[in-house]
């Protein structure tokens, strides 16, 4: 646990995101008794999981970001066969406190400013799922034998700000005493 205090010196993270991957369609044919050639029934892939950001009010500082900077969102699931479509991979939420500005660290733009509680920003976007081999059945085709394979989730790297908001401030000239007055009203040890 850090000093007391610490905690308001770390205003500034990069972490890096990772979407879901979409989950792979399936091949497959319709085996049954007395229907001997079963058209396809192979399925499609689950899309996968998206990541938000999520201003949460009972936080106050960017430090849970100084030991945990990676974060994941579930695979979607692959198809599979009697036309059964794969789930979609869970969606990863990131907790941060309100005032935090979120900029992508690779190129520098601005995304956006979480402000109120339970604003929601969605900072990368999970892989469209493949389509299974049912969904390519036509008047000229009417077994195909491929399926598409899931598309790769987004992977970014962001930077976090947070604005501190001052609710005292305590002017003076250097030597009056105002390091000394803070730590004798306050639990605060600045350094004096």
């Amino acid at each position: 646990m850090p000093a007391r205090g610490d905690e308001f010196l770390f205003d500034q993270v990069t972490i890096h995101v990772n979407a879901g991957d979409g989950g792979n369609g399936a091949v497959a044919f319709r085996r049954e008794a007395y229907v001997p050639h079963g058209g396809p029934n192979g399925g499609s892939g689950g899309r996968g999981g998206n990541v938000y950001l999520r201003a949460d009010k009972r936080l106050n500082t960017l430090l849970p970001f100084r030991h945990k900077k990676h974060f994941k969102a579930q695979k979607g699931k692959n198809g599979s066969g009697k036309d059964q479509n794969g789930a979609y991979g869970a969606d990863e939420y990131i907790a941060v406190p309100p005032g935090t500005v979120v900029h992508d660290a690779d190129t520098g733009e601005f995304l956006a400013d979480l402000i109120q509680d339970n604003q929601e920003l969605l900072v990368a976007q999970g892989g469209r799922g493949g389509r299974g081999n049912a969904a390519f059945t036509s008047s000229t085709n009417r077994a195909p034998h491929f399926a598409e394979k899931g598309e790769t989730g987004q992977t970014r790297r962001l930077r976090l700000d947070l604005k501190l908001i001052a609710e005292i401030g305590i002017i003076g000239k250097p030597n009056a005493g105002k390091s000394t007055f803070l730590a004798s009203v306050t639990a605060a040890r600045p350094k004096i």
